[in-house]
């Protein structure tokens, strides 16, 4: 937030003022050498004398000229100021060389020049390709929300209001916005802004997932959908592999990209749902705004930022492709009605002590977990009680202390196999 003082509404700049010494007057062959001290660089000789009416701001402009005057002998580009004064400069720019976080060009001064005004086809000055299709995807919720009193039913707490980030997915007919469940829960009114533009449109709740955190939106103005690009969403990161997480996040209204790596694949705790599924540990900065914004690798997105851990530094979490598949997949299997995720309804315990697999007559080499209980309310409790030994869940082997090989040299809980089943799935156990 900004702070302007009170009181008048315009103010004037005040006039350098200069020393004199007594007994003589400022003229401008005594006011240049003081003027080239201050600057620390020496003019040219061939500097013409410059009378005292003309003001500072000239001989800032001579010493700018002067400065780009060593490599004249060098390939240069011209670049028109705002003076209408031609100042020449190094080519120092490489013409398809772009930063991957902000899209920048990056300075090669042994590169072939560039010219300044060039901008690639389609995509924004300055951005590269990538990013300039998030940037037509991404958009920013504004939420007004109203929380149930419970201690009196009859009446909601007071209304907030609150913003947060979301993307346009593909395809684009379907019209899907994609947030976290948490940015639009318990909504009262729900607008949504694209990037760059200052109009506000009226969006829908389609589907609202609280134990993956996320949610879908749709936009009625046809207005809305013109000059949208969606974003695909595809792929699981590999450990290191650098991502970028464009987002609203608090501290400004525009748009804003951080980029980070991947440092952690394993199941988490969903805060807002209070769930544990598999998520993906960066260390790219997520804050308050971020929530909903697509993670990107390359021009795909790969999660959806939801939560950071503040007792850490750089610590965020994203929610990965698999539970986004499985949103997705649930709504389009049920006709548009989000039915959750599964589990398996029992209690167990490791089985990393050998004395206890000798007591129990286990073969050797064979590895599972010891269920403890089994909740009467789950289907699986017709197949599986207390005392048996699961070794394995539609067909992947389970190690003792309860993980299974998700991917080279990552394991993580076999309640990841049971999640990513649909409900009404058959599900094969062995033990």
């Amino acid at each position: 937030m900004q702070v302007v003082s009170q009181g008048s509404s315009s103010c004037t700049a005040n006039k350098p003022q200069h020393r004199v010494d007594k007994g003589s007057a400022p003229t401008g062959s005594s006011l240049l050498p003081r003027l080239a001290a201050t600057t620390r660089r020496p003019l040219p000789r061939q500097f013409p004398s410059i009378p005292a009416q003309k003001n500072i701001s000239t001989i800032a402009m001579a010493q700018r000229d002067e400065l780009w005057a060593f490599s004249s002998d060098k390939d240069l580009n011209t670049v028109a100021s705002h003076s209408a004064t031609t100042i020449k400069r190094p080519a120092i720019v490489e013409e398809h060389s772009t930063d991957a976080l902000t899209g920048l060009i990056i300075a090669s001064p042994t590169k072939k020049a560039r010219t300044v005004g060039d901008t690639t086809a389609g995509a924004v000055a300055g951005y590269s390709p990538e990013l300039t299709k998030a940037l037509k995807s991404v958009v920013k919720i504004f939420t007004t929300m109203a929380s149930p009193n419970f201690g009196q039913p009859w009446q909601m707490h007071q209304q907030t209001k609150c913003t947060a980030t979301g993307f346009v997915v593909a395809p684009l007919g379907s019209r899907r916005i994609l947030t976290n469940a948490h940015a639009v829960a318990n909504q009262v009114a729900v607008k949504v802004r694209k990037h760059g533009n200052a109009q506000r449109y009226s969006a829908r709740v389609l589907a609202v997932g609280h134990e993956c955190d996320i949610a879908m939106l749709t936009v009625d103005d046809d207005e809305f959908w013109e000059d949208v690009q969606p974003l695909e969403i595809n792929g699981l990161p590999a450990m290191q592999e650098s991502v970028m997480v464009v987002g609203f996040p608090t501290g400004g209204d525009n748009v804003c990209v951080t980029k980070g790596v991947v440092s952690r694949i394993d199941r988490s705790n969903y805060s807002h749902g209070r769930t544990t599924l598999l998520a993906i540990q960066v260390d790219a900065a997520i804050n308050s705004g971020n929530s909903g914004g697509p993670v990107l690798l390359g021009d795909h997105v790969v999660g959806i930022a939801f939560q950071c851990l503040t007792s850490g530094e750089n610590i965020g979490y994203i929610i990965p492709v698999p539970v986004i598949n499985h949103f997705l997949e649930d709504l389009e299997r049920n006709g548009g009605k989000y039915t959750g995720f599964c589990e398996l309804g029992v209690s167990w315990q490791s089985m990393e002590n050998p004395d206890m697999k000798l007591a129990l007559g286990m073969p050797r080499g064979m590895t599972g977990v010891y269920i403890t209980k089994t909740e009467p309310m789950y289907d699986a409790s017709s197949k599986l009680r207390a005392g048996d030994v699961l070794t394995h869940f539609n067909g992947v082997e389970i190690a003792d202390d309860g993980t299974f090989l998700f991917r080279e040299a990552v394991r993580i809980n076999f309640g990841h196999l049971v999640s990513q089943a649909f409900h009404g799935d058959e599900a094969t156990v062995s033990g």
